[in-house]
Parts: C-alpha cells; structure tokens; sequence
C-alpha cells in the first residue's frame, strides 16, 4: 500500500514504454538461524529500545533476533520507521507489539522496500497497516529524527578505536551497498532522545586465523562507512560501547571493553598512544 493521494502507486499508461509480464515470485529471503553470538548481541541491544520506540532494523541474524525477542517480550507500543520491511518486522505487527503512535506517519508503519520470506509478501499485499513510501523521504535524516525515541539496528565490519565503521567493504573491495547505513546512523544523533546501534561480533574467522574486528586503526586503503562523529552505541557479544560525546581515549577505552579479551590489551595501548588528540599508532 501507498499513502494517497501523493504517494498512490500509480503509473499512468502513457508513461510505460514497455510492459513485460511475469509470473516469477518475489526473492524469498530466509531468516538466518541466529548463533549464540547474535543472541548475546541481541540481548545488549534490547536494553536500549524502551516501550513507545520507533524501530528501524537492517538484514540479518541479529535484527532478526532482536525482533524475535521484542515480540515474545513484555514490552511494546513501537512503530517502525525503517528502510526494509523484514520478517521480523512482520513478527512485531503479529504480536501486537506496533501501535505506532508516532509524530511522523502516526497509525502506520513506513517502509521503503521489503525483503524477507514468502509469507511476508503475502501478509503486505493490501495491508493499510503499512506504507511504502519513496526513499527520498523514508531514509532523510531530519525526518527520522522526528520519531520520538527513535532506535536504529544496523550492522557493521568493523570499528577502529576513533569510533570509524567500515561496513561495505572489505579490504578496500566492495562487498555490499552503503544502503541506508548512514542515514539512519546520523538521523538518532539529531533528536534529543533518539538512539543508533550498530552491532556486530567482537572477531571473524576460527582458530589462529581469528582476527579482531576491533582494531587499533585501519590500514591504508580502507574505505570508511560511517564517520566517528556519527557514531553513538557500538554493541558486541561483550557488551555496549556508548561514543557519542567521548575523547578519542575514552573512545578507546570503551570499545576494548566490548572487544574480544584476547584483544583488549592492543587496544588499550592504542587508545593510551592516542590520548590528547595524538596518533594510536605504535
């Protein structure tokens, strides 16, 4: 559904150049099965989404299962203001969970795109309980800012003691669109209440090949998603790293907190050597 008259999902016929039919149907995207991880990240997560929040949540494990835990939980009153309209975003309407009693679009939950299992699909089509609106509005950071007590979910690759995300890339090489990321990052940063969350596990990989996906910086050639100055709540397995408002050591001394411990002193070091504005490399 869209929102009439503006935005009524229509296109004149003399508009079309060409019309091709098709039966195919939409890409079906199921959840991935949470690990013990998503669940510690998830958990962390939660304690920052109060009753009455307004949601908006990104692919994957995690916002999935943060979803999940929502909708069983005792909380509730949310509105959703995201992006992508997942399954779990679905889970939170069946449970009840969504009055959206919000400023911005109240009595509906906003979208832009859906992407999730073949019974999402069927439960949007007619649904007036949600819009589809153009992404020039849904994703503009002052009207996400508009929501009270907004919450943002988005996921990461990895973080530098600064507070600097990398989330598209990895070494330098392109691994999945900037999307939406940015924008609803900085859109929490200008209301008084709201609050953004980027998640993600404190390693990648097993074994000796495990490697820190909190580092003391990033090597030449990286390409930055997110500024520092962005970034409010850095969360991990271990715990929750607040940013917004800290010192580069404190920054620093946060996010070694959160890291995995065989890390922690490395950062630590870096977060020290980086004190009064100088530089964390050894």
């Amino acid at each position: 559904m869209g929102l009439p008259p503006e935005h009524r999902h229509a296109v004149h016929r003399d508009e079309i150049d060409l019309l091709i039919e098709s039966e195919e149907a939409p890409i079906a995207l199921a959840d991935a099965e949470p690990s013990d991880v998503d669940h510690a990240i998830a958990e962390h997560a939660r304690s920052f989404i109060g009753d009455g929040a307004t949601l908006q949540t990104g692919i994957g494990a995690v916002p999935s299962t943060i979803a999940a835990l929502l909708a069983e939980g005792p909380g509730g009153g949310y509105g959703l203001h995201t992006e992508m309209f997942t399954t779990g975003c679905m889970r939170l309407h069946q449970a009840g969970k969504v009055t959206n009693d919000k400023a911005l679009y109240p009595g509906v939950s906003v979208t832009t795109f859906a992407a999730g299992t073949a019974e999402l699909y069927e439960w949007l089509d007619g649904n007036e309980e949600v819009v589809f609106l153009p992404v020039e509005l849904v994703n503009t950071p002052e009207l996400i800012a508009r929501n009270e007590a907004m919450v943002t979910i988005n996921a990461a690759l990895a973080v530098d003691i600064h507070g600097q995300v990398v989330a598209d890339t990895i070494a330098g090489a392109q691994y999945s669109g900037v999307g939406g990321h940015e924008d609803f990052v900085s859109g929490p940063g200008l209301s008084l209440n709201g609050r953004s969350l980027i998640c993600l596990p404190s390693t990648y990989g097993t074994g000796d090949k495990r490697r820190s996906r909190i580092v003391p910086w990033f090597e030449a050639g990286t390409v930055i998603t997110t500024p520092r100055h962005q970034v409010d709540v850095i969360v991990t397995e271990h715990g929750t790293a607040e940013l917004m408002g800290k010192t580069i050591h404190q920054r620093g001394l946060a996010l070694a907190s959160v890291a995995h411990p065989d890390y922690r002193d490395e950062l630590l070091a870096a977060a020290e050597r980086a004190s009064g504005g100088r530089s964390p490399l050894a």
